[in-house]
């Protein structure tokens, strides 16, 4: 046995009669074998191993059996009685508290390049290249779970993956860039840049009334980040307004949040914090701590409808929107068409490379441009619908003139003798609507009772005097 293995068996047990362990020579052990404690909080760590310059986090559990596994190892079975027979007392929080602690590492990217890790290299990526790297030129730590289990070749072809993007863009070029600098952005471990916007990705065809249309690809979207990133995926149908952020899942890993399908009439306002902030988590019988702005995920939501927000420049500088076309729907999927499912043991070698080096590619292009913005195509419309209804509007349009005085009740009646179908509205939710409508429009909504005759009128910014 080598030098190194007999001092690490005088370490943390005697042998003169019966063994004994040494609490301070198992604590040095687990030092020697890369256990650390990893401050992430005031007063608040995280217990890790570092092996071959990797950092993963560790639990009592870990640490045991480590212990074992060495006395197999070395066929120590009275050894492993003893500690087995007294682990609850060899390996406690207050004793593992003595661990040697260190300052939580920063593998993130920085402002002007991102980094992908695989089994066999790492990619450096800025915006005129991608750099193939040997793992011995990493001059600093990384969180293990960094690293992509694949191994990565450089491929020239265009992989399933890309044309699936070039598809739900439309075939169109400006929409496939906005595209890429959005998967760019995600994929880039960096709050420093200046954008702090949650992404949300919509339908293309979301109907004029809001009515769901799945299946268009937007959680493939989710899934091809994930297979690059540390992502947490939360179905968000079910999400109570509130209660994600002190999600136990969160990790101090995670790069992106994923709330996928979200539920309609969610307010945006309650991600303001997470996305501007930093990240206050919580887990069952642990102390909460805080992940600050700079580390904290980013954001992205899918939704089947519009995510209303509070409205005005604080409502639109926190959301980055994009509409997905509608090539897929749940008749003809990626799967139809490619033959095969994304993400699976059906893709071969070849087709992961050529997936990761668009991924790669969509860094380059968001390090370059930013996050590239073009017109929408039905959202202002989706916007302007958001909270009323689709023949209010069209009557609206037709016989509301601002700066007029109109007769409420007259308005109703005229509105439910064109619309039948809309009898039962109250006149509380018709008020409601014009509200909402004159808001829309950017004018004044004002009612007046005189005389038992009841008015509103929409003032236009000038004024009912003209000025």
């Amino acid at each position: 046995m080598s030098n190194e293995k007999e001092k690490k068996k005088e370490i943390f047990w005697t042998e003169n009669g019966e063994p004994k362990i040494k609490h301070v020579g198992l604590l040095k052990f687990l030092e020697d074998i890369g256990y650390v404690k990893v401050k992430i909080g005031d007063n608040h760590y995280v217990f890790a191993k570092m092996v071959n310059n990797r950092l993963s986090e560790a639990d009592e559990g870990q640490m045991a059996n480590d212990i074992k596994d060495f006395l197999i190892q070395n066929e120590k079975q009275e050894v492993l009685e003893v500690f087995v027979k007294g682990v609850g007392s060899y390996i406690t929080s207050k004793k593992l508290d003595m661990l040697p602690a260190i300052e939580n590492i920063n593998d993130r990217d920085d402002m002007k390049s991102s980094r992908f890790y695989f089994k066999n290299c790492f990619c450096e990526i800025d915006k005129n290249k991608i750099s193939y790297c040997d793992y011995s030129i990493l001059e600093n730590p990384i969180w293990e779970k960094r690293i992509i289990q694949k191994l990565f070749t450089h491929c020239a072809e265009k992989g399933q993956f890309e044309k699936f993007c070039e598809n739900i863009t439309g075939q169109n070029q400006e929409r496939l860039l906005a595209l890429k600098t959005i998967l760019g952005y995600l994929l880039h471990r960096n709050k420093e840049v200046g954008e702090p916007r949650a992404i949300i990705l919509y339908d293309e065809n979301m109907t004029q009334n809001n009515q769901a249309h799945g299946g268009t690809g937007k959680t493939l979207l989710s899934m091809a980040l994930k297979e690059c990133r540390d992502v947490a995926v939360f179905d968000a149908k079910e999400m109570k307004e509130g209660s994600w952020f002190k999600n136990q899942r969160v990790e101090l890993t995670t790069d992106v949040l994923a709330f996928d399908d979200l539920k309609r009439n969610y307010s945006f306002e309650g991600f303001f914090p997470m996305i501007t902030s930093g990240l206050e988590v919580e887990r069952k019988r642990e102390k909460a701590f805080y992940i600050d702005f700079k580390n904290s995920p980013k954001i992205l939501i899918t939704s089947n409808y519009y995510v209303s927000g509070p409205g005005g420049s604080s409502d639109e500088r926190r959301r980055h929107e994009f509409e997905i076309c509608n090539h897929y729907n749940q008749d003809f999927t990626p799967e139809m068409e490619f033959g095969n499912r994304f993400f699976s043991a059906q893709w071969d070698d070849d087709e992961w490379s050529k997936f990761y080096l668009f991924m790669m590619s969509c860094c380059q292009d968001y390090l370059q441009y930013g996050l590239h913005k073009i017109p929408h195509i039905n959202l202002s419309q989706n916007k302007f619908l958001d909270g009323m209804n689709e023949q209010f509007i069209a009557y609206a349009d037709a016989y509301v003139q601002n700066d007029t005085s109109i007769d409420k009740r007259e308005f109703e009646k005229g509105f439910k003798y064109i619309y039948p179908e809309m009898k039962d509205t109250s006149p509380h939710q018709i008020t409601k609507w014009l509200n909402i409508y004159a808001s829309k429009k950017g004018v004044n909504f004002s009612t007046n009772n005189s005389g038992g005759k009841y008015t509103f009128i929409l003032s236009s910014n000038k004024g009912q005097n003209g000025i």
